[in-house]
């Protein structure tokens, strides 16, 4: 056994039982030796992928586009499912960002198709085809495909996270379709496995799904009429969103500061409304982002087409 199947294994018994400190420490550890091996030995396909997301930090997405399409063409031409997945899902999240819904919906379909043959990344390819057909208005389908990945997740400690995260984005799919009550019971499945991942370092990845989780949560008290602690989760969101730069976050990060804006607003609070605006709008410009006016306009301009 390798000294980094070592480290994976350890991380895994460490998750396991619960031991939160030793499985981050685990996870770092595994993080380095990774990083350390792809300097010694750089892989093409993974070069690429690193290319688009410079490209993309850069918000030159038509660079990245091209340079993501050439990874899709070489992955498939290896029949390696997995890797086939998460270049369609990486490509339909650059195009998900600039506001090309359909084009990113159809990618995120494909990497599911993939996934089926390589189990290991269904769950995120359902999660990819869930947030792509929630952005297109397609609330019902959505739900379906959330449903799904919630229940091919597996059991045990080290599937936690990913079943946090499943629970989220169904939790979203069932507000949007109306059902409040089923949302406020994922979210708080999705809680109870969340508080197990805490500790003094939180991963990328779970950093993400809290940021996920408050945004949910915002919404879903701001349908009940709770304004102020709809204004709060948002608030925390926007804590989660801060501690990493990478541009779908920072992207994430200026849809959250909108929001705060619209609270801010309605509380009569001119001067934070602005400030929140500012920062938002200062995020798209930098990443070459639409602005969220004109993100919603294209996405109603297809709805009725």
């Amino acid at each position: 056994m390798t000294e980094f199947e070592k480290v994976i294994d350890f991380y895994a018994e460490a998750t396991s039982t619960g031991k939160v400190e030793d499985a981050q420490a685990a996870a770092m550890q595994a993080l380095m030796m990774s990083a350390a091996e792809g300097l010694r030995n750089p892989n093409p396909v993974v070069l690429l992928m690193n290319k688009a997301d410079d490209f993309e930090s850069k918000g030159d997405w038509a660079a990245a586009e091209a340079v993501r399409r050439k990874v899709l063409a070489l992955t498939e031409s290896s029949e390696n499912f997995g890797m086939i997945a998460k270049a369609q899902m990486d490509l339909a999240g650059s195009l998900r960002l600039v506001g090309r819904l359909d084009e990113a919906w159809e990618f995120a379909c494909a990497a599911t198709v993939s996934a089926r043959q390589n189990p290991p990344v269904l769950v995120m390819a359902l999660l990819c085809e869930a947030a792509c057909a929630l952005e297109r208005g397609d609330s019902a389908g959505a739900l379906a495909v959330a449903s799904e990945a919630v229940q091919a997740n597996g059991s045990g400690k080290l599937h936690d996270h990913m079943r946090a995260r499943s629970l989220t984005t169904r939790a979203k799919c069932l507000l949007a379709c109306g059902d409040p009550a089923g949302a406020e019971a994922d979210l708080a499945s999705a809680c109870e496995l969340l508080q197990g991942c805490a500790g003094s370092w939180i991963p990328p990845g779970i950093r993400w799904t809290l940021g996920c989780w408050w945004e949910v949560r915002s919404q879903l008290e701001e349908r009940l009429g709770n304004l102020p602690r709809a204004r709060k989760a948002i608030a925390r969101a926007i804590e989660n969103r801060r501690e990493s730069g990478s541009p779908h976050t920072l992207a994430a990060l200026a849809r959250a500061l909108e929001k705060l804006a619209e609270f801010a607003k309605a509380a009569g609070e001119l001067e934070q409304e602005e400030q929140a605006l500012s920062e938002a709008k200062s995020i798209r410009e930098r990443l070459h982002l639409p602005t969220a006016s004109r993100r919603g306009l294209a996405q109603k301009l297809e709805a009725g087409s």
